[in-house]
């Protein structure tokens, strides 16, 4: 996938190297232009063979963008092989041999295995990304990850961060890393031409459900407001459940219930969110999520548990509503008031959002922390 350019010299060059779990972070084509203003960048993409989130031709546009190219590199064995090390030695070899001015290294080491790779990046050259302050419980094989985190980190110069919260978690442990804070994008899954219900207040859950997002609550708080004689309104849970059995049990009351429990493909997503009016989070643990700027970007507020991956982003009744965690008292209290308060104020609040989205989340704005970050790790690179 590869095109050859001719790079202006005026501009520097930067390798980017991203993971297909973290693509969607990487592609919003107009974040991109703002970059390649000041930067010629060389785009490398890691996919696995099979099962793959991206394929290559979900690139051909942005490929066509002046200054990037793309490459995309597939790995053939499993996470945990120790074949992996050969991969990576691949993708170190591609990264010296490209010699760009800088790296950007898209990519959190959970592995031992890419170890080798990260000891050798040139730390005064490279700025690498950490998503997470430090391990959660619910990483795969925590105890591992910690020890990764551990010997990956304490060896780089400049991370890039996403929250405010996680980069001080970091900067707790790792003291002598220079930390840029740079907040996810918008994530645009394209137009709707759905309508808002005017039947029922929908209340959307969206996303894989598991443990850590506490659906249980929810659902426990629609049952509780049913209880209380409250009508008018639907929570509306959509994603796949490998154990769905256990929530759905909680469930006294279908008729307040649409629950759709199944994979759905990015295409589905706009018009789940132009037909519902809020977006639900009762997480008790999150570092990110990327759910919350798919609901930014379609004007749905919020509502959300107080832990500080969300308290970062969403304001108190500007974007969103904040309850206190695994508190269902406090939950159904926001329910309630939104439930109540909903035809006076819901237009003035979409309002606000997209006010809130052009101050904080603009391309230009998000394009300009990144510029201004590269341009900082090449000064410190002519002062040495």
């Amino acid at each position: 996938m590869n095109r050859s350019v001719s790079l202006p010299s005026r501009k520097s060059s930067i390798t980017w190297v991203t993971p297909d779990y973290f693509v969607d972070c990487d592609s919003n084509p107009d974040i991109w232009t703002g970059i390649l203003e000041h930067f010629n960048v060389h785009w490398i993409i890691l996919l696995p063979h099979t099962n793959a989130r991206f394929s290559e031709k979900d690139f051909i546009e942005l490929n066509q963008l002046p200054g990037l190219t793309i490459e995309v590199i597939y790995w053939t064995h499993r996470a945990r092989s120790p074949k992996m090390l050969f991969f990576y030695e691949k993708v170190y070899n591609r990264i010296q041999a490209i010699g760009s001015e800088l790296v950007y290294f898209n990519y959190v080491p959970t592995s031992p295995y890419v170890l080798p790779l990260y000891w050798r990046l040139n730390k005064s050259r490279t700025v690498v990304t950490a998503h997470d302050g430090s391990v959660k419980p619910s990483f795969s094989m925590p105890w591992l990850a910690k020890i990764v985190f551990a010997l990956s980190f304490k060896t780089v110069h400049y991370v890039n961060m996403f929250s405010d919260s996680q980069a001080a978690l970091f900067r707790s442990t790792f003291t002598r890393s220079k930390i840029y804070i740079t907040p996810l994008g918008l994530k645009d899954f394209g137009k709707s031409t759905a309508e808002k219900r005017n039947d029922e207040i929908v209340f959307l859950f969206f996303g894989s459900i598991h443990s850590n997002k506490n659906i249980e609550l929810l659902i426990d708080a629609g049952c509780k407001l049913y209880e209380r004689g409250v009508r008018g309104f639907k929570i509306s849970i959509n994603g796949s459940c490998s154990d769905w059995e256990s929530y759905a049990a909680r469930i006294k009351y279908p008729e307040v219930f649409e629950c759709n429990i199944r994979f759905h493909q990015n295409s589905e997503i706009p018009d789940l969110c132009a037909s519902s009016h809020y977006m639900l989070f009762p997480y008790k643990e999150m570092s990110q999520s990327g759910a919350l700027k798919v609901a930014f970007q379609y004007n749905l507020p919020v509502i959300t548990s107080d832990l500080p991956g969300f308290t970062d982003e969403v304001k108190d009744h500007v974007n969103g509503f904040i309850f206190e965690s695994e508190n269902l008292e406090d939950l159904e209290r926001v329910l309630l008031e939104r439930i109540e308060k909903h035809a006076a104020e819901y237009e003035g609040l979409q309002q606000q959002i997209v006010l809130y989205n052009q101050a904080n989340y603009a391309p230009e704005v998000l394009a300009g922390k990144y510029v201004d970050m590269f341009d900082n790790v090449l000064l410190e690179l002519e002062k040495n």
